[in-house]
This record gives structure tokens, C-alpha cells and sequence, in this order.
């Protein structure tokens, strides 16, 4: 009677496990599901055409479907009248761009930037004239809300990539500020920051930027997740899907919130002359073509989950070639659902493999 008993109690227990243990793979499989089904940004930075290199907007035509933002880099901080704003366009352009893109059902992020003048330093200082004095912050502000509600913007990317590091606090405070004056008006506000994994991999201007308090003041964290390997460094993957974890895990345990951050997809690749030891930006078509030219095989490098070849050019220089190309662009993906993340911004449109508008609609769900 008591072996009956023990028998009984045990197939019950058993029964009880299986029970639990299917009800935690459905609930697994309910929040997978629940994952996909989320709709992500797709955020594509816009330029003109750069050189030989295409400008943007062929790809928003041809890609209006699988794009949620167009975020054009027209804007630059005025190094000679803090608080002001130096553009690259015609207001007639930025009209037509803008009116299209609405037509089409993007949103529109002007974008701020303090890149391209003579010096790294005079870029530095453009943004701290703004930063860190009250009167210029303000009328930097007032600027900016003029901008936006004359061209009809929908919200703003602040993508001020080298800063002093005694202006880290101000800089978080001016978003404070920003964000308390556009939020009234309606508008979104997205900040660049660098990938920062926390340790010798970070970006070396990454401590320039308190994510905390930027993820607690902006609405999304636009984190640059490429140049892992650049020009400074020896050659290498643009963005590892480790190195990419990292950063997403940084942000994490530094209190942003999945749904504010967009990851940085590269849509280009570094040559490096490894002989002359200098490398060169190159879009995928151009990468490509030198590949066929110089009939060299794509290595597939799986550590970093990304491709790269190499080659010997006409000089007999030695050349390394790194890049993303749509297989990369899925591992990037995968680790958009699996921390949930608010979406991806993509440097630049014009550049990537014409294969990521494939591949993206089959990996996530594109918010329109």
C-alpha cells in the first residue's frame, strides 16, 4: 500500500513538472512572438551626394517601405555665432526633401552636428560655446525650435561627437533643456553617442557622454555602434556582434531603457593600405567592385560575424578590406529582439548593401 502510494505521488509530480514546464515554454514562445511582433524604428541618416558616393535619396524612394525616420545631415554649429546654425542646403531643398518624406509617411529628424571644420578643436569649441554658456544655450535652443516648426520637422538627432570633457554635465544639462522646450512643441529628441562597452574596447571619447542622464532626458539614444576598428586602429571588423553586445549591455546597466535605444548599423567599410598604413571609407558598391576587380574571395570571419577580403592593389600595396553586408546586418538584428531594443539607425543611406532592404522586413517588424 505505502509502495501504491509513492507510485501515485511520484506519476502526480511528474505530471505537475511537465505541466509547469510546458506552461514556461509557452509563455516563452508567447513572449518571443510578442518580440517579433513589436514594430522597431528604422532610422536612415540622409546626406547629399558625397563625391563619387550617391546621396540618400534614391534609397528613400526605393526603400520608403522599410524606413520609419529620415534623419538629413544638413545642420552644423556656426564656430563664428554661438547659438546659430550653419546649413548646407537651400531652404527650397529642404522643403522638397521634407514635404516628400512626409508624403511617404517618415518622420523627419534634422540633424546638429559640430563635424568638418579645419580643426578637431574648433569643432570641440562650437560645441562648448553653446554648451556651457546660459545666453548661447538658450538662443541655440530658440534656434532650433524655429527651425523645426518653419521646415516642419518632426524631431531632432544632437550629434555632437567631439566635446571637451569638462563640458560632460553641461552637455546632459542642455538636453535637459532641449527636450523641455521641444517636448512642448510636439517633437522627439534623439542623441548620438559613442559605443562604450565600459573597458578598453569603448570608444576613447565615450566618457565625454553620461548615458544616465541622457537616457533619462532624451527620448532615444542614437548609439554609434561601428569603428570598432577605424583608421587609428589596426584593421578589423566595423562592428563585432560581441563588441555590439557589449555596448547594449553597457547601456543597460547604465539605465536606459531598451525602448530609447537605437542601434548603429554601418552601411560602409574601411580599405586599409596595410603597406602605406592609412585606410579609406568605401561604400559597399565601390568595395565590391574592387573585389571583382582584383578578384579576390570574401572571407567570412566568425568571431566577429562579419566579412572582409584582402587584396594587392596596382602599387603592390597590401590592402585589408572590412565591411557589413546583409548576412552581418542579421546578428545585428537578432540582438534588436533579443534586448527589445526601440530599432536601428543606419550611417548613411546610399552606402550599404542593397541587400539589407531584404533582410531587414524579414527580421523585424519596420514601425510605420
Amino acid at each position: 500500500m505505502a509502495k501504491n502510494g509513492y507510485r501515485s505521488f511520484t506519476i502526480i509530480s511528474l505530471s505537475m513538472a511537465l505541466l509547469l514546464m510546458s506552461s514556461c515554454s509557452q509563455i516563452q514562445r508567447k513572449e518571443a512572438n510578442n518580440k517579433k511582433n513589436t514594430p522597431r524604428e528604422v532610422l536612415g541618416f540622409y546626406t547629399e551626394q558625397e563625391g563619387t558616393y550617391p546621396g540618400s535619396q534614391p534609397t528613400v524612394n526605393s526603400q520608403s517601405t522599410n524606413l520609419s525616420i529620415i534623419a538629413p545631415f544638413w545642420y552644423k554649429l556656426d564656430d563664428k555665432r554661438p547659438g546659430s546654425l550653419i546649413d548646407s542646403v537651400t531652404a527650397d531643398h529642404k522643403r522638397k526633401v521634407i514635404q516628400s518624406a512626409h508624403k511617404k509617411h517618415l518622420k523627419v529628424y534634422m540633424v546638429v552636428h559640430n563635424l568638418f571644420y579645419e580643426t578637431v578643436e574648433k569643432g570641440k569649441q562650437a560645441a562648448s560655446n553653446v554648451i556651457a554658456n546660459d545666453k548661447n544655450r538658450n538662443v541655440f535652443i530658440q534656434n532650433l525650435r524655429k527651425e523645426m516648426k518653419q521646415f516642419k520637422y518632426d524631431g531632432i538627432n544632437i550629434d555632437m561627437e567631439n566635446l571637451f570633457l569638462t563640458d560632460r554635465d553641461s552637455f546632459s544639462l542642455m538636453i535637459k533643456k532641449l527636450s523641455d522646450a521641444l517636448h512642448r512643441d510636439g517633437k522627439i529628441v534623439t542623441v548620438s553617442v559613442p559605443a562604450n562597452t565600459g573597458d578598453s574596447r569603448a570608444n576613447p571619447w565615450s566618457p565625454w557622454f553620461d548615458y544616465e542622464k541622457l537616457g533619462i532626458y532624451s527620448d532615444r539614444l542614437m548609439i554609434m555602434t561601428y569603428d570598432e576598428h577605424n583608421p587609428r586602429t589596426a584593421p578589423g571588423s566595423t562592428a563585432s556582434v560581441n563588441w555590439t553586445e557589449a555596448t547594449i549591455r553597457y547601456a543597460l546597466k547604465h539605465g536606459v531603457p531598451p525602448s530609447k535605444i537605437l542601434l548603429g548599423i554601418a552601411g560602409y567599410g574601411w580599405d586599409w593600405d596595410t603597406t602605406a598604413k592609412k585606410a579609406v571609407y568605401i561604400s559597399y558598391a565601390l568595395l565590391m567592385d574592387q573585389k571583382t576587380k582584383s578578384k579576390a574571395k570574401v572571407i567570412w570571419d566568425a568571431r566577429s560575424q562579419t566579412p572582409h577580403f584582402n587584396y594587392v592593389d596596382e602599387k603592390h600595396h597590401s590592402h585589408q578590406v572590412w565591411f557589413e553586408n546583409s548576412y552581418s546586418l542579421r546578428f545585428k538584428l537578432n540582438l534588436v529582439e533579443k534586448y527589445n531594443l526601440r530599432g536601428i539607425g543606419i550611417w548613411r543611406l546610399g552606402l550599404e548593401d542593397p541587400m539589407y532592404w531584404t533582410t531587414i522586413p524579414e527580421k523585424i517588424k519596420v514601425k510605420k
